[in-house]
């Protein structure tokens, strides 16, 4: 039981402060609340990867000493079972990483690349993808939830009880782990659940 309440260990290294702000705001917008360890040095890192096993390490170039990917392989000899995102100007050859995310990535793009990295969808991100994830009612939940909907507005447009919407919605958290409404939004939002456009009047 302890196991499943045990959080994620998330690992950000950055020079910067704001990066590392920036990844964590962009963990809470997809629905992670892990423990995070921050670091701003790459032989800082190394010692504390030497002692620690992270479960996630998202990680910005500027840290890293040349030649980067000789770098990229002694974090990843110290830390075998961790998943690599690399943040950079540009794709790092032979670079031993799960994931890349490149300064010129716009929203969507980041925000897709962040999914897939802790949440691993065994299809492309699409609806018809994640029929066997969603029942075809969970779907219609979710899309009211991502659009601002409350539970009683929702019952009322689908003439279902509040009660059966809000089963549905403990079904859809616990089949994606997403927990916050702005982590399922964003779910929604990459597959194709709902557009853009509707959420413009929120």
């Amino acid at each position: 039981m302890e196991q499943e309440n045990k959080k994620i260990q998330v690992a950000v290294i950055a020079q910067q402060f704001l990066t590392r702000l920036g990844i964590k705001t962009i963990l809470s917008v997809i629905g992670i609340e892990p423990e995070v360890l921050e670091s701003n040095n790459f032989y800082d890192l190394k010692n504390i990867l030497a002692r620690q096993n992270f479960d996630f390490m998202i990680l910005s170039e500027d840290i890293l000493p040349l030649p980067k990917n000789i770098s990229l392989n002694e974090l990843t000899g110290l830390s075998k079972n961790t998943r690599l995102m690399v943040i950079s100007d540009k794709k790092i050859e032979n670079c031993p990483c799960s994931n890349f995310v490149l300064y010129s990535d716009n929203q969507k793009e980041v925000l897709e690349k962040f999914q897939e990295f802790f949440f691993e969808p065994e299809n492309n991100s699409s609806v018809e993808g994640n029929e066997n994830v969603l029942s075809e009612r969970e779907i219609d939940i979710l899309r009211e939830v991502a659009s601002g909907f409350s539970n009683k507005k929702i019952a009322d447009k689908l003439h279902i009880s509040i009660n059966t919407v809000i089963t549905h919605r403990k079904n859809i958290t616990e089949k994606l782990g997403i927990k916050t409404i702005a982590g399922l939004t964003v779910y929604a939002l990459i597959n194709n659940i709902i557009d853009a456009e509707n959420l413009k009047n929120f």
